[in-house]
C-alpha cells in the first residue's frame, strides 16, 4: 500500500505515502521517507487526516504534503449560503450528551438529531455531489497544504500554511523555493459542488500573500507549471460552455503580470487536441507535453519558432504508441510507454539516443501476441472513424473465426495501439479465438473538438453506425471472419451502445452490456456522473423540449426490441452509473421472456474491468468469454505456452 513516490533533490532520500491498517484509502496515508543508501523507512507524518501527494521544495530542505480537512474542523463560517432549507450554520452546539435528547425542546431534538447524523445514521443529504465511487459522500472536505522538515525532530508537527472552505489543489513550488502555486475553486456565493472554473494561486511558505494570480473568463485552468525561472507559467486551460467536448489547451502567462494577460499555444486552429502531461525542457520557450491522437498518445514538443507543434516520440514498428507518465531533467527525458508488443516499458532519451531502460514486462517475450492493425471508413455523411482488427492469435488458413465488435466507454474515450487498457483482455479474446474488431465512432477523444462534439443529442444512432460500419468493412475485407458468428459488448457508455445496438440490429448471436446506463432519466437521478446528461443532450430530463430527446436516446425505450441474447453485467457498489438500470433492464427482459442473464459483483465499484478483486475480475473475464461460447459453437483452442492466456 506505498504509493505517490518522490526522490529528494538530491537523489538520497525517497519521501512516499504509506496506507494504514484501517483500509480507509486515501485518508489513511501517512508520510514516510526511505533512504537509498540503506536502513529502513521512517515514518515521518501522523496527521489526523492523513497525507497525499508529498512534494520536495527545490532544496530539500522542506516537504509539502496536503491532507484533506473535514468541513466541521475548519474555522469560520462558509462564504456560500446553507442548502439546508430555512438552517443556519452553527445553529447547533451538540454541547455535553444531556443537549441532546429525542423528546424537549426545538434545540435539544436538533442537538439528539446532529448527534445521530455524525455517525452517519442516518446519511443527512444537502449536497448536489452526494455520492461517491462507492458509497455516499459524507462529511465535505478540503485540501490544506502542510510544510514540513525532513530532518525534523521526531514528534515536531507539520505547519499548515492554507485554510478555508475550499480546496488547494496541485500544489508546486516555485524554483525559487520561497512560494507554491496551486489551483483553486472558490466562490463567495455558490456551492464547491456547483460548476465552477479553477483558477491559479499563490502563497508563501509562511501562508501569507494568498492570491488569485491568474483568471480566464470563460476556462478552468489547472496543472500549472512554473519556468525554470519562475518568471513565466505554463498551464493548461478548457473551456467551460461544453466540458464533455471542448479540448484542454496549452497556454502561457506571466507570473509578475496581474493583467491577466496569457497567449494559447495550442488552439483548434494549430493543435486540436486535448493535452494531458505538460513539463518544461530548458530555460527558454520549450515544452513538453502529451495527447491522445487518432490511437495513440505521442509525447509532443512545442517550442519558439515552431508554427506547430513536433512529434518526439509518437509510433514504433506495430504502430502508434502511448506515452504515460514523463520527466525531464537538463537534456534527459524519461518517459513510460505502451504499445502492442510490450504494454510497459520505460525508456530515456539523452546523447545515446532513444533506449530502452527497464522491460516491466518481458514475460511477453515468451508469449504469442495477437496485433492490431489499423483502418480508416469514410461514413456517408462525410465522417472519417478510424478502427482496429486484431486476427486470432493462433489463425489457421482456411478457417472461420467469430468477431468480438468492442466498444469503448466514456462516450469521449480513446482506443489504439497507444491505449494500454484493454491489453490484457484483447489478448485473452484472440487467444480463445475471436477476431477483435474496435474503433473509435464520433464522440470519441483523440480527433479534435469537432469529432467528439458529434454525437451532441446522438449517443445512439451515430456511433452506432459508425461501429457497424467498420466491423462491415472489416469483415468484408477478411474472408476468414464469419459473419454468422459475431458478438459485441463494451462497458460504461459502451454498456448502453451494446444495448441500443442490440434493440436495433439482430445479426449478433451474443451479447454482454456491462455497467451500462439505460435509461437517461434514470441515471440524472443515480449516477455520480449525472451531469453527463445536461452535456450530452443540451437540457434536464424534466424539460418538455426534453423529453423527447431522452426518451428517443435511452435504450430501454426500445427495450421490447431486443432479440440478441444478452448478458448483463454490474457491480452493487457502483454508483457512477448507478446500478437500477441494469435491474430495469434484466427484468424487462425477463418479463418478456427473452434470453437474459445479469451478474451482480458485491462489494465492487465501476472500474471492476480495471481494478478491484482479482478473483472478480477473472470471473468477470470468463463469464464474458462462456456466454460467448454458449450461442457461436466456438471451440476454444487448446492452450499453448506460447499464448498470453496464462498472464
Amino acid at each position: 500500500h506505498d504509493s505517490s513516490p518522490t526522490i529528494s533533490p538530491d537523489g538520497t532520500r525517497i519521501a512516499f505515502i504509506r496506507a494504514g491498517d484501517d483500509d480507509e484509502g486515501e485518508s489513511s496515508g501517512q508520510l514516510w521517507l526511505l533512504p537509498l543508501g540503506g536502513g529502513e523507512a521512517r515514518q515521518i507524518t501522523t496527521l489526523e487526516h492523513g497525507a497525499y501527494d508529498p512534494l520536495w521544495s527545490p532544496d530539500g530542505l522542506r516537504l509539502l504534503v496536503s491532507s484533506s480537512i473535514p468541513m466541521s474542523e475548519i474555522d469560520g463560517e462558509p462564504p456560500w449560503p446553507h442548502e439546508r432549507p430555512q438552517r443556519e450554520w452553527h445553529d447547533v452546539n451538540l454541547g455535553d450528551d444531556e443537549s441532546a435528547r429525542p423528546s424537549g425542546t426545538k434545540e435539544e431534538i436538533r442537538a439528539w438529531l446532529k448527534q445521530n447524523a455524525s455517525d452517519h445514521d442516518p446519511f443527512v443529504i444537502n449536497r448536489i455531489n452526494f455520492q461517491g465511487e462507492q458509497s455516499l459522500a459524507g462529511e465535505m472536505r478540503f485540501s490544506q497544504l502542510f510544510l514540513l522538515n525532513p530532518d525534523a525532530p521526531d514528534g515536531e508537527a507539520p505547519t499548515r500554511i492554507t485554510d478555508g472552505f475550499f480546496d488547494h489543489d496541485d500544489p508546486l513550488f516555485m524554483p525559487n523555493g520561497q512560494g507554491i502555486v496551486y489551483m483553486s475553486t472558490r466562490s463567495t456565493t455558490q456551492h464547491p459542488d456547483r460548476e465552477l472554473p479553477s483558477t491559479i494561486w499563490h502563497i508563501n511558505l509562511d501562508g501569507t500573500d494568498d492570491r488569485e494570480i491568474l483568471a480566464i473568463d470563460g476556462y478552468t485552468l489547472r496543472s500549472v507549471r512554473p519556468s525554470r525561472d519562475g518568471r513565466v507559467l505554463a498551464f493548461l486551460g478548457q473551456m467551460v460552455d461544453q466540458p464533455a467536448d471542448r479540448q484542454v489547451q496549452l497556454g502561457l502567462a506571466s507570473f509578475d503580470d496581474e493583467s491577466n494577460e496569457h497567449v494559447w499555444l495550442t488552439d483548434e486552429d494549430v493543435f486540436d487536441y486535448s493535452i494531458r502531461n505538460l513539463s518544461w525542457t530548458g530555460p527558454r520557450l520549450e515544452l513538453l507535453f502529451t495527447a491522445a491522437r487518432e490511437g495513440g498518445v505521442p509525447l509532443t514538443m512545442i517550442s519558439e519558432g515552431l508554427i506547430e507543434p513536433v512529434g518526439i516520440v509518437s509510433r514504433d514498428g506495430d504502430g502508434p504508441v502511448g506515452v504515460g507518465a514523463f520527466d525531464v531533467q537538463g537534456k534527459t527525458i524519461v518517459y513510460a510507454q505502451t504499445s502492442p508488443s510490450n504494454p510497459s516499458v520505460l525508456r530515456i532519451i539523452d546523447a545515446q539516443g532513444d533506449r530502452l531502460a527497464y522491460d516491466a514486462n518481458d514475460w511477453v517475450a515468451t508469449k504469442r501476441l495477437a496485433k492490431p492493425r489499423g483502418e480508416w471508413i469514410t461514413r456517408p455523411d462525410g465522417t472519417r472513424v478510424q478502427y482496429w482488427v486484431m486476427e486470432p492469435t493462433n489463425r489457421e488458413p482456411g478457417q472461420d473465426y467469430p468477431v468480438c465488435l468492442a466498444i469503448h466507454g466514456g462516450p469521449s474515450s480513446m482506443w489504439g495501439p497507444g491505449e494500454a487498457s484493454m491489453w490484457h483482455e484483447f489478448q485473452l479474446l484472440c487467444s480463445w479465438g475471436y477476431a477483435i474488431v474496435y474503433a473509435n465512432p464520433r464522440g470519441s477523444g483523440g480527433y479534435g473538438y469537432e469529432f467528439q462534439r458529434d454525437n451532441f443529442q446522438d449517443w445512439g444512432d451515430g456511433p452506432a453506425g459508425d461501429v457497424l460500419a467498420c466491423l462491415d468493412q472489416a469483415v468484408n475485407d477478411h474472408d476468414w471472419m464469419d459473419r454468422d458468428r459475431l458478438v459485441v459488448t463494451g462497458g460504461s457508455y459502451a454498456g448502453y451502445l451494446t444495448a441500443w445496438i442490440v434493440a436495433h440490429d439482430h445479426r449478433f448471436k451474443a451479447a454482454v452490456a456491462q455497467r451500462g446506463v439505460y435509461d437517461l432519466g434514470t441515471f440524472f437521478g443515480e449516477g455520480n456522473a449525472w451531469r453527463l446528461t445536461r452535456f450530452a443532450m443540451g437540457g434536464q430530463p424534466w424539460e418538455s423540449r426534453m423529453r423527447a430527446i431522452y426518451r428517443r436516446e435511452s435504450p430501454f425505450s426500445d427495450v421490447q426490441r431486443i432479440q440478441t441474447p444478452l448478458l448483463i453485467m454490474h457491480s452493487s457498489q457502483d454508483l457512477r452509473t448507478g446500478v437500477s438500470q441494469s435491474e430495469m433492464l434484466y427484468r424487462a427482459l425477463k418479463v418478456m421472456e427473452k434470453e437474459v442473464e445479469y451478474i451482480r459483483y458485491p462489494n465492487a465499484g465501476h472500474d471492476l474491468s480495471r481494478t478491484g478483486q482479482p478473483h472478480q475480475r477473472l470471473d468477470r473475464l470468463n463469464r464474458i468469454l462462456e456466454y460467448f461460447d454458449r450461442f457461436i459453437d466456438n471451440p476454444r483452442p487448446a492452450p499453448q505456452e506460447s499464448s498470453a492466456v496464462d498472464s
